[in-house]
């Protein structure tokens, strides 16, 4: 995203800044940005307060390039309703598909419509519900240290953070970075090309929450989402009782991570990438039977290559993720 992009994402959230501004500099540990932007946008927490969360989004289909579109986009709802992390009730549809998940008198509930997430759904829920990945929070959860760098700049005159890491692939090194207000306000993350921006934000029971969150893959809009919170009265205990047996871990509409899960087996044909690197970083998401549902490319050089490649990633098998020994979907990203 460019120098003028960064700065159309820092000045609209300028006027609205949570906290008071900090001088470039006090904080010279990366960690501690993420963890203070968590901090700051964690409305989840224990003794926080109760909240009625509402969003309208948009899923856009990005850079398939199949005849063959995969991935489910148009309109789309969601809707939670948050007492505690041991009462809450969330309920989401985009298309043909729809789902509800419930937690309540010490059991979690799971209703769907369809047995596989669709991916845009799964990428709202990564950008409401983990906007800090807790992995980057918690090194212990990584199988290798991560190496963070943090560099200040200004935006016409607008001064901003970065911290960012290299991400070693097949063939190229990608990155992550994230970008925030010298307040700590989180404004801008960048996971292997897929850009997720905060705007509007306002302030409810202490925790800043952005009203517009937008995904971009590939220069192009995937996610557009519009978001509205006011607190949680008079809630009917009903809400949170729907019929049938507590769900098993892997059903679930929470997105689950690798360091949550069994390690996914999939069985690639890798000559397909034949003698010259495409320099690509792709999405796949992988169903609870361990096969790729939807495939799509987030950055890449050569779009012929990457076409190629993807229709083999397409064609791989083996066996799902687990959590608690439970088959699950997950988000996988290869670099080639």
């Amino acid at each position: 995203m460019s120098v003028r992009h960064i700065f159309l994402f820092l000045f609209s959230v300028l006027a609205v800044a949570a906290t008071a501004e900090e001088p470039r500099g006090v904080l010279r540990d990366p960690v501690a940005w993420l963890q203070r932007a968590s901090d700051q946008m964690n409305l989840r927490m224990p003794g926080s307060a109760p909240f009625h969360m509402k969003v309208s989004f948009q899923a856009l289909p990005g850079i398939e390039l199949n005849k063959k579109p995969q991935i489910l986009s148009g309109q789309g709802s969601y809707e939670e309703i948050w007492v505690s992390p041991k009462q809450w009730r969330r309920e989401v549809s985009l298309g043909s598909y729809h789902a509800v998940e419930v937690a309540y008198n010490g059991q979690r509930k799971f209703q769907a419509s369809s047995d596989f997430e669709p991916g845009r759904v799964l990428m709202l829920l990564e950008a409401l519900l983990n906007p800090v990945p807790r992995n980057y929070l918690s090194p212990e959860l990584n199988d290798i240290p991560l190496a963070w760098k943090i560099e200040d700049h200004a935006a016409d005159k607008t001064p901003y953070v970065r911290i960012g890491r290299s991400i070693m692939g097949m063939q190229h090194s990608f990155v992550s970075s994230y970008t925030f207000l010298p307040s700590g306000l989180l404004v801008l993350s960048n996971e292997a090309g897929l850009v997720t921006g905060r705007q509007d934000d306002i302030v409810f029971a202490g925790k800043v929450v952005a009203r517009r969150i937008t995904v971009q893959a590939g220069g192009q809009e995937v996610l557009a989402a519009d978001v509205v919170v006011e607190a949680a009265d008079k809630i009917d205990p009903e809400t949170f009782d729907i019929p049938g047996a507590p769900a098993s871990p892997g059903r679930t509409m929470r997105p689950l991570h690798f360091y949550e899960t069994s390690k996914l087996s999939l069985s690639v044909d890798f000559s397909i990438l034949g003698s010259s690197p495409t320099a690509s970083a792709i999405r796949q998401v992988i169903d609870r039977h361990g096969v790729p549902r939807e495939t799509e490319l987030l950055t890449g050089e050569s779009k012929d290559g990457s076409a190629a490649l993807m229709d083999g990633l397409r064609r791989a098998s083996g066996h799902p993720a687990k959590i608690d020994n439970d088959p699950c979907e997950t988000v996988i990203y290869g670099y080639y």
